[in-house]
């Protein structure tokens, strides 16, 4: 078999890697030099995950948790790192833990009342769900994507997960979502994405739903209301 091979001397990290890597020992430096630091710590888990090293991410909010066990963006964070290295029982715990912080005050209610609820709650919920999903509870699954979707119901992303988890689990909601994803998708001209979702209503079959989307997508690129 063929392998290309790269000379040492020609190896060189991406610009993106090397920004990563210098924040990410910015802030390890400042983590060790004041310990209690606990955004530090999360900080560098955070860069650490973005390089694809969960270990590592998993190590540093672990400590962040230590110094304070009621940041519910580490347990959030840890929760991502957690689902990465495929210990789901692990993933929901941190991603409830997280939920269970930010609903002390209020509720689920509460965020419902606010114009955009911190992305990493929405994480919380979707990425539950998601871990739900690989070992096939799909109830559960899809009540948390549900919760997700009432915080931010114009994600087109969410909407094609929900789809697609619905699919797997044969439920006949499924093109409902598609549609709604593709919809949404096609509106933030990501037409790729929109002809994606019609694609998989087609699979479904549901003729008419996707008959709805692509008479939207052949009417022509979403117009902008702002002069030319």
């Amino acid at each position: 078999m063929f392998m290309l091979m790269v000379p040492p001397a020609l190896h060189q990290d991406l610009p993106s890697e090397t920004y990563l890597k210098k924040e990410r020992d910015t802030w390890l430096n400042i983590a060790r030099n004041s310990k209690s630091d606990v955004e530090a710590w999360h900080k560098t888990a955070e860069f650490e995950g973005q390089m694809g090293n969960w270990d590592a991410a998993l190590q540093y909010e672990s400590k962040a948790i230590e110094g304070h066990p009621k940041y519910a963006v580490a347990y959030a964070s840890r929760g991502r790192a957690n689902f990465e290295k495929k210990n789901y029982a692990a993933c929901r715990a941190d991603c409830s833990k997280a939920i269970e912080l930010l609903e002390a005050r209020g509720g689920f209610q509460k965020f419902l009342d606010l114009e955009r609820p911190p992305e990493f709650y929405i994480e919380a919920y979707r990425r539950r769900g998601l871990a739900w999903s690989w070992e096939s509870k799909w109830d559960e699954a899809l009540r948390d994507f549900d919760l997700a979707l009432k915080l931010d119901k114009d994600n087109p992303k969410l909407h094609f997960e929900r789809a697609y988890l619905s699919e797997k689990a044969k439920r006949p909601d499924a093109a409902k979502f598609y549609l709604r994803a593709g919809l949404l998708y096609f509106d933030g001209r990501n037409r790729a994405k929109a002809t994606e979702s019609l694609d998989a209503l087609k699979r479904l079959g549901a003729k008419g739903e996707a008959a709805q989307l692509q008479r939207k997508m052949e009417g022509g690129a979403a117009k902008s209301e702002l002069p030319g």
